[in-house]
């Protein structure tokens, strides 16, 4: 009998991840990172590219993975050179059973942020705060698509 695959919970992250963007982060428009057979679309080893009101850009690398995943993604966005301007972060998907309901499972991501500010101030700092998944955040982001309405 073969050994059981576990499912990647990457595509559901990345979606959740843009409209997180959006809300969380108040993006006036995003772009992920496109990986087919022929085209390869790649933000600086960023899976989410959003752009704020004020023009400032927020690259996001997602993962759905444990802590190594999340310190190996770390590593692969500080080779880059970073202007003091964008924002650079790593969102982890986390999953944890209701308390008042076990069979219920809440979303949320963790949040690390890379200070940009200065050459020796480049350091990862976690948010005090996690960003909660609503589950309209799993389905598909549509360009044009009013993001309270959904």
């Amino acid at each position: 009998m073969p050994a059981k695959i576990a499912k990647s919970r990457r595509p559901q992250a990345e979606r959740a991840a843009e409209w997180g963007a959006i809300e969380a982060l108040e993006c006036e428009h995003t772009r992920r990172a496109l990986r087919t057979k022929y085209a390869k679309v790649d933000f600086y080893g960023a899976d989410i590219l959003g752009c704020t009101w004020d023009g400032a850009k927020v690259y996001i690398q997602v993962t759905a993975g444990q802590s190594g995943a999340v310190i190996k993604r770390r590593k692969k966005l500080q080779a880059y050179p970073w202007h003091p301007s964008e924002r650079v972060m790593v969102w982890q998907l986390v999953e944890r059973q209701d308390v008042a309901n076990p069979r219920k499972k809440n979303w949320f991501f963790r949040v690390w942020e890379y200070g940009c500010g200065k050459k020796w101030d480049r350091t990862w700092r976690e948010w005090p705060d996690v960003i909660r998944v609503p589950a309209k955040w799993f389905k598909a982001f549509k360009k044009g698509e009013d993001p309270d309405r959904a």
